[in-house]
């Protein structure tokens, strides 16, 4: 199997209608829906086995923010974002450890934290290797800050959030094709980002989550492979054009 990119046109009509709108790569044919439920979804049945991971993931990360020197340079790069600079407001900037950066696992991550990185690698379907819009960081979120509303670059992606450290729940949440959700230490929420959705810490402490990326269920593995391997030609046209 062989997959190729096509010219479309699209069609955006302002409204309240709840609809998933990538802003740069759309999968036709793919079912879908804001939010998913684990008790009513088995293909994320995997999700509380790692739920049940908390205090470990979340004692790794502690670990390495208490370190001396503290957490790593953040990965987050705004001016890479498709959604430009806009994206993030806050007095202190969005700090992202990456363990997988655009499909790139990152061993430095997995050296500090190893725990943290087995059970990553134990997930089904993550969505690492040739996807350029794979991510599965440590998202800390700091106090007096928001993610403004917007859609994920594509619709391959169905993405999780494991809350590690949610200090004032009352004070932070994201909000999905209309509904908002809390975070809960230890219980994760599942969605699909190419929905419009945003984010808020309106509380004094960060707000840390673990952040993972997997591929749509409703792509078959066959798919999967067919578009990692165009992704894969992409990357290797742009880096001879760049003579990399």
């Amino acid at each position: 199997m062989r997959a190729t990119l096509q010219a479309a046109r699209v069609c955006r009509i302002p409204g309240n209608v709840a609809r998933p709108n990538p802003s740069l790569f759309y999968y036709p044919g793919l079912n879908s829906r804001p939010w998913y439920d684990i008790d009513s979804s088995p293909q994320f049945g995997w999700v509380r086995k790692l739920e049940a991971l908390t205090p470990h993931i979340a004692a790794e990360y502690c670990a390495m923010r208490n370190a001396p020197g503290g957490l790593p340079p953040s990965d987050y790069e705004a001016s890479a974002s498709d959604h430009g600079s806009d994206l993030y407001q806050g007095q202190q900037s969005w700090h992202w450890a990456s363990f997988i950066d655009r499909g790139h696992l990152r061993p430095g991550m997995a050296e500090q934290c190893p725990m943290t990185a087995s059970a990553l690698l134990s997930v089904p379907r993550l969505c690492v290797d040739s996807m350029p819009f794979a991510f599965t960081f440590f998202s800390t979120l700091r106090g007096g800050s928001h993610i403004a509303p917007h859609c994920s670059p594509c619709n391959l992606r169905i993405r999780v959030h494991l809350p590690l450290i949610v200090p004032d729940p009352e004070a932070c949440g994201m909000k999905v094709a209309g509904e908002t959700r809390r975070w809960e230490e230890g219980k994760a929420l599942i969605f699909d980002d190419a929905y419009e959705h945003e984010v808020w810490n309106d509380g004094d402490s960060d707000r840390v989550i673990l952040l993972i990326d997997t591929w749509h269920p409703d792509l078959t593995h066959e798919e999967v492979r067919a578009l990692q391997s165009m992704f894969a030609e992409v990357q290797r046209m742009s880096d001879e054009r760049k003579g990399t």
